[in-house]
């Protein structure tokens, strides 16, 4: 028969059994909210971080690794560009080469005479020189087809109504 020293015993037990689950707690608490704050300036400083700051990582890390494999072949007295063009596969070459052609040389508007310029290049890459009538006009006028100072060139040139016809279709274009 259990006396009250034993009821008192397994209170007293039970009781250590509460505090011991409630200190338990109290730390995974402590321990939850510790964490949480850990995260949260962590968070905080991606977030303070500009937003390309990965990739300028990753390339300053690039940079190092190229750096360590340059001191690497001075060391060995090789050229570094030529163990780094033969480390690289014929197939990645051509298409590093084919895109580098795909780059859009236009880079935008900058300036009036720049415009100008990109316009006038893009104009003459369309023109097709008719090299058989440049032969007739060169054989009928000789050496008068190439002016002079002293040459009088208003009204003496007649367009042919091909060329009309392209000027107007180029014009339209435009």
């Amino acid at each position: 028969e259990p006396g009250p020293s034993a009821a008192a015993a397994a209170a007293e037990q039970r009781r250590e059994e509460r505090l011991r689950r409630f200190r338990e707690l109290h730390m995974k608490r402590y321990e939850a909210c510790k964490l949480n704050s850990q995260e949260v300036a962590e968070e905080d400083k991606r977030l303070k971080l500009p937003p390309n700051w990965e990739a300028k990582k990753a390339r300053l890390e690039w940079e190092l690794q190229v750096q360590e494999k340059k001191k690497e072949c001075a060391a060995r007295g090789e050229d570094y560009e030529r163990v780094k063009l033969l480390e690289i596969s014929a197939e990645d070459a051509e298409r590093w080469e084919r895109k580098k052609k795909k780059k859009n040389p236009d880079l935008g508007f900058s300036d009036y005479a720049a415009a100008q310029l990109r316009q006038y290049q893009r104009l003459t890459r369309q023109i097709k020189p008719d090299l058989e009538q440049y032969e007739k006009l060169k054989e009928q006028y000789g050496e008068a087809l190439y002016p002079t100072s002293d040459s009088l060139l208003h009204g003496t040139h007649v367009p042919s109504k091909d060329g009309v016809d392209r000027m107007v279709a180029d014009l339209e274009k435009q």
